[in-house]
């Protein structure tokens, strides 16, 4: 992966330190101390170069936590980075990173967060897209089983949407593509087993509706898991009930049994 740039670097280190000597005009003289330092620290003349140094040091150590897999220490080192040198070059490194050792970590409510941050501060960044498409895996990934409501699923295909849309030539938009249809196979799972719990219990309208809508909408997806024939016949057997008048349920079928 590539690591991003800080987007208009020139024009954005000339804005902040155009403000900075701006304010500084202001204040000089306003006290005996030495204001420079009080508002800004290491930042200019020569110590900038120990900030620099101490953050990089962080960003060495938080890279190489990533790589052996030791997500939470590489998260602290990121953190740090963030909080201690919020205005070195290397910020917005620590900001995708510390979203990534998140994600590695499974902590995928967090890493969305962060990723949302990102592209927020950020929105002409080159590794937007990659964020974009990360924030969508996020909700992705937080799928647990088709019995459950399809919440997480459904911000997922619409992120993935929201990648495509935004990123058409990216390669993001491609691996976007791949799973909104992966999404689409969750949808007619979940959606064919509540249609199918209906049917067995003999609420035919019901299962009828659930069918149908999943038939209509993602009938590739409904191929692809194989449930096209038992859709067929079901739908079939729920139109002939609905015809001849639905029966209310034996008290049998209604516990269970």
């Amino acid at each position: 992966m590539r690591y991003p740039l800080m987007e208009s670097r020139g024009l954005w280190r000339s804005a902040r330190c155009f403000f900075a000597v701006i304010l500084l005009a202001g204040v000089v003289g306003c006290s005996g101390m030495d204001l420079k330092q009080f508002y800004f620290g290491d930042l200019f003349g020569d110590s900038s170069s120990k900030t620099d140094k101490a953050a990089e040091q962080l960003v060495v150590e938080g890279m190489e936590k990533m790589q052996k897999k030791k997500y939470g220490d590489a998260l602290k080192a990121f953190q740090q980075l963030k909080e201690r040198y919020p205005y070195s070059k290397y910020a917005i490194l620590a900001e995708l990173k510390i979203a990534d050792a998140n994600f590695y970590k499974k902590e995928y409510g967090d890493a969305a967060i962060a990723y949302e941050e990102f592209a927020r501060l950020h929105p002409r960044n080159e590794v937007v897209p990659y964020v974009m498409y990360q924030v969508a895996m996020c909700h992705f990934l937080s799928f647990s089983t088709i019995d459950r409501d399809n919440e997480e699923t459904r911000l997922a295909m619409t992120a993935f949407q929201r990648v495509i849309q935004a990123f058409p030539d990216s390669e993001y938009s491609m691996k976007a593509r791949k799973q909104l249809f992966e999404c689409q196979k969750r949808v007619v799972a979940h959606e064919y087993y509540v249609g199918e719990f209906y049917y067995k219990r003999e609420n035919y309208r019901s299962a009828k509706e659930r069918l149908d809508k999943i038939n209509s909408a993602y009938p590739e997806a409904v191929k692809a898991l194989g449930y096209d024939e038992s859709i067929a016949e079901m739908v079939t057997k729920c139109e002939k009930h609905i015809g001849e008048g639905e029966k209310k349920p034996s008290i049998f079928t209604r516990i269970g049994l």
